[in-house]
């Protein structure tokens, strides 16, 4: 991965204002759940919060899509990035005027950003394909992961420091500062035009350029099978990960909290090496295979981390330690490689998808991918609490391996895909950053 692409003014610009607005909205993110948590003492109330945020997303996602496409998309990252800087900081003035938010001013705080982040994530991820030769893409997508999961992983630790003796104000006022400032570093980066906005705005217009997006991913195989994959990945792992190991950790392993700790560190570090190996494999294989070898492997971890929980194996051993261990081990590898498929896929998007249908398509991708997480958190949580944990993990591999097997021809096989393989001579540009536990989150 060449980080040479920085010396690039525009690049460089567009990175930094990232970071810094990524910086301060997990920071917010993280105290926030904290401050609800502490106000109520309800972990039903704080999943609440991160549910309504979901309902814009899945409603009005598909629709603010077709907005994107119309209008200049960077008119729309700095607008709506100095919208969310003042929107926060009202919130903070509010917070010093009462020492307080209620539930209610969180729940409205939260629907605001979300509502923001439907035009916004779409605008802001066509800036790199937009503002990078082809030849360097994969190196601008590289360091983009990498930066942005720094952030990922700095941000909460720094935000627990904060909170702890500053509580939410000056999470707030750091968060809003952080806005503003990515909103100068945007008003200097050069953004070429790839809006297409009709001639007449009517709700004709909309349907047709609405429909327009829906074609393409049903004309464009390859694009229909990984949404679909999308959706069933989101549906099995997505819940394994985000109830199945801190459920297989406290409850079965009792490992702690200092443990798990450790573990969710552990899991943030392959996130920082994917970018260097997806950009050292890519040269040798084109992505859609990578995805599908990416997926088949994971599916077979899972498997393996289905075995950690079960009584058999934990027989052998007279403490955790060991299946501690283990699971540090399986899950490692399985972040890694869950992470290298998010950068194929996502380049994979940028390859496939004109720039001037990124905003309908990646939005229609993430709305129907994402409507799979809270189906699938509802349905594997039940069983988790009615059949042994190690059935459940056996269960979402199973899922995931026939998946995969199922779609094997449409990701390696010579037909639609067989320009997805990347050189320096041979790379298009075009669509979004999306990501294959698919968040569309950008800030």
């Amino acid at each position: 991965m060449k980080v040479s692409i920085l010396k690039q003014k525009d690049f460089s610009l567009l990175m930094l204002g990232k970071l810094v607005s990524l910086m301060g909205t997990q920071m917010q993110n993280f105290a926030l759940s904290l401050y609800v948590l502490k106000i109520t003492g309800s972990a039903t109330k704080f999943a609440s919060v991160l549910a309504v945020t979901l309902i814009p997303q899945l409603i009005l996602g598909p629709i603010a899509g077709v907005f994107t496409d119309w209008l200049d998309r960077k008119k729309i990252i700095i607008v709506l990035d100095m919208l969310s800087g003042i929107l926060v900081g009202i919130y903070a003035i509010i917070f010093a005027i009462n020492g307080c938010l209620s539930l209610n001013q969180v729940y409205i705080l939260a629907i605001s950003l979300s509502i923001i982040s439907l035009v916004f994530n779409p605008a802001i991820s066509t800036v790199i394909p937009s503002i990078t030769k082809k030849e360097e893409l994969v190196d601008a997508n590289g360091i983009n992961s990498f930066i942005m999961n720094l952030g990922n992983l700095a941000a909460p630790a720094l935000a627990g420091v904060l909170f702890g003796f500053y509580d939410m104000f000056l999470i707030l006022a750091i968060n809003s500062i952080s806005f503003i400032l990515s909103f100068i570093c945007e008003i200097f980066v050069d953004i070429p035009k790839t809006n297409k906005k009709p001639e007449k705005i009517n709700a004709k217009s909309f349907i047709n350029d609405f429909g327009e997006g829906i074609k393409f991913i049903k004309n464009k195989k390859i694009m229909l099978s990984v949404i679909t994959l999308g959706l069933i990945i989101n549906f099995t792992f997505t819940p394994i990960f985000s109830v199945g190991l801190t459920y297989i950790s406290k409850q079965i392993l009792k490992i702690t909290d200092y443990q798990y700790g450790i573990l969710e560190t552990v899991l943030v570090i392959p996130m920082l090496m994917a970018p260097f190996i997806c950009s050292s494999i890519s040269k040798k294989i084109k992505f859609s295979r990578i995805l599908f070898l990416d997926i088949f492997f994971t599916s077979i971890l899972i498997g393996i981390m289905a075995i950690i929980p079960s009584t058999i194996y934990l027989n052998f051993f007279n403490s955790n330690f060991i299946p501690y261990i283990s699971l540090i081990t399986v899950t490692f590898i399985i972040s890694l490689m869950i992470s290298i498929g998010n950068m194929a896929l996502g380049i994979m998007f940028q390859q496939e998808v004109p720039l001037e249908m990124m905003g309908r398509v990646g939005s229609v991708m993430g709305s129907v991918c994402m409507a799979a997480i809270p189906i699938g958190q509802i349905i594997f949580g039940l069983l988790f609490d009615k059949i042994e944990a190690w059935m459940c993990v056996s269960i979402c591999s199973g899922i995931l391996f026939i998946t995969i097997l199922a779609f094997k021809k449409a990701l390696c096989g010579n037909t639609e895909d067989s320009n997805l393989s990347i050189t320096n001579e041979s790379l298009s540009l075009s669509s979004p950053e999306v990501v294959y536990a698919v968040d569309t989150n950008e800030h």
